[in-house]
């Protein structure tokens, strides 16, 4: 294209308009005879001189004639010449001021600037322009809507033969119709992007791995960096494969649908998940690998909770608790919240905590029957513990509370008769001795118990003689008796019980005895003497 100034004008410096031009009277150069020169001979090898060839051409002879010769000719042209031309015989041309000035005015400079803006606004277009060539040739227009690309290339060829005619704002024009046409393709991207995903969606989905493969790799060449475009042709790779793995595991759920879900055998329900895992594994996110596997699980767990429900049941029948709450608890492990498995679950226990309940209570009233209130009062006890509103357990614990404490309270009288001396002991005995005879329907040996506390009382009541001996020097004083003075032999009554005796004796240590009598009075006499000096 012709390139212009900033006035629109051209670069070869030629104005739109040429003044008028002055024709000089032709001249006749005069004849140039021709000088003769003589040449300098070539030097001869015999005479031992170098060849001509060996030696650098500024040092040759021929170099220095050849330089006297140009210098005689500018010489003779420069002044020799211009003497021999003669002056021109035509009357020279007067230049009229006025003509040069109505030219001047005519060289239109609004027009001029508005041409260099045309052209700038050109070149603006076209470098837009190629921007979107360039891009839209990355993003591979040629595959996908070559007839417009180059159509759009073809109006921005004739902007180019436009702008080489100096026609700057036709060119203007189709520049920008090249421009538009070129970012409508560009706006179409993402449409043809999507298309392409979804074309090549679809050929996959009907198990056409060739053609998906072509949508997948045209929605590649549009966009290098297409997730879905990379993963979907990873995908049609493993198609067949998996297209494959999917009808055997379809073909295994079918022959299981022919019979009962209970009765199919856990091999074809297993194989069946087997081939939809292995089809997951060649592609993760292949739907009917997912359905597939889906169905198959869903199978595999409705089975075994119904099989697991099942063993609950029976087991509730036959009154084996422990079983079946295991086997509902099998059931909520593959139906986590299931309301029927809890149902079953709540049922098993209660059932096994009535059944227990019930045993503990015979046990406890077999216990009762044998006066064992302190083993029947432990059971009443774990079973309140467990639940506190069972009444029956409730008043077992009273009952066989009070008798446990009513049968320790005798069996602590009996081991120590001797305690009854005591008033305090012995009024409380007399009290227990009331509560045992006030219980109705007592056991045997209740009745023994009551019976030896009667002689134990009785006989706490019988005095009984003893005999004490001093030296009738040390003064006697038996506690809980009184002072008995000195004496050699003394015979007083006791009744059966543990007492003290002290004796005092100026000058001597003083004496404690302990002594127990019984209902059988003392084997010997009880002698306090004081015998230490001090």
């Amino acid at each position: 294209m012709a390139s212009t100034d900033s006035n629109g004008n051209d670069s070869n410096g030629k104005d739109p308009i040429q003044p008028a031009a002055i024709s000089p009277a032709p001249i006749s150069p005069a004849p140039i005879t021709p000088t003769k020169v003589p040449l300098t001979n070539a030097p001869d090898k015999k005479e031992g001189n170098l060849p001509e060839e060996t030696i650098p051409w500024q040092q040759r002879p021929t170099t220095y004639v050849a330089l006297a010769v140009s210098i005689l000719l500018a010489l003779i042209v420069v002044f020799v010449l211009p003497s021999l031309v003669k002056p021109p015989e035509t009357t020279p041309v007067v230049i009229n001021p006025e003509a040069i000035s109505t030219q001047a005015v005519q060289e239109a400079p609004f027009r001029d600037a508005q041409l260099a803006k045309a052209r700038r606004e050109s070149q603006d277009s076209l470098s837009k322009l190629l921007e979107k060539q360039s891009f839209l040739e990355k993003r591979n227009v040629q595959l996908w809507d070559k007839s417009t690309f180059e159509l759009a290339l073809k109006h921005a060829a004739e902007g180019d033969l436009l702008y080489r005619q100096r026609n700057f704002p036709e060119a203007q024009t189709a520049y920008q119709n090249a421009l538009s046409q070129l970012s409508a393709l560009e706006q179409r991207i993402p449409e043809e992007l999507s298309s392409n995903l979804k074309k090549g969606d679809d050929a996959f989905a009907q198990g056409q791995p060739e053609q998906a493969k072509q949508f997948y790799e045209l929605a590649l060449a549009i966009d290098a960096s297409s997730v879905e475009a990379k993963t979907g042709l990873e995908r049609t790779a493993s198609l067949d494969q998996v297209l494959a793995l999917i009808a055997q595991g379809n073909a295994s759920l079918e022959q299981t649908t022919s019979n009962r879900l209970e009765d199919a055998k856990g091999d074809l329900l297993k194989d069946a998940q087997g081939y939809f895992q292995k089809a997951l594994e060649l592609d993760p996110v292949h739907p009917e690998a997912i359905k597939g596997k889906e169905t198959a699980s869903n199978l595999i767990l409705s089975r075994d909770f119904n099989a697991a429900m099942s063993r609950g049941y029976q087991s509730l029948e036959a009154n084996q608790f422990s079983n079946a709450a295991k086997a509902f608890r099998e059931a909520l492990k593959l139906k986590p919240g299931d309301q029927a498995a809890n149902t079953g679950l709540s049922q098993a226990n209660n059932s096994s905590a009535q059944y227990t309940r019930s045993s503990r209570l015979n046990q406890a009233t077999a216990f009762e029957k044998k006066e064992k209130w302190h083993e029947a009062l432990n059971i009443y006890n774990k079973i309140l513990a467990k639940d506190s509103s069972v009444v029956t357990a409730k008043l077992g614990q009273i009952r066989s509370s009070t008798r446990a404490d009513l049968s320790d309270a005798i069996e602590k009288i009996l081991a120590s008769p001797l305690r009854l001396n005591s008033p305090n002991v012995f009024k409380h005995s007399q009290q227990v001795l009331k509560d045992a005879e006030g219980i109705q329907s007592p056991g045997p040996r209740h009745q023994q118990q009551v019976t030896q506390l009667r002689q134990v009382l009785t006989a706490a009541m019988k005095p009984v003689n003893i005999e004490l001996q001093s030296d009738n020097n040390t003064l006697v004083t038996l506690f809980r008796v009184g002072e008995l003075g000195t004496f050699n032999q003394k015979q007083i009554t006791l009744k059966p019980g543990n007492y003290v005796a002290v004796g005092n004796r100026n000058g001597y240590r003083d004496v404690r005895v302990e002594f127990q009598v019984t209902q059988q009075g003392l084997s010997s006499p009880v002698v306090v003497v004081c015998k230490e000096p001090v």
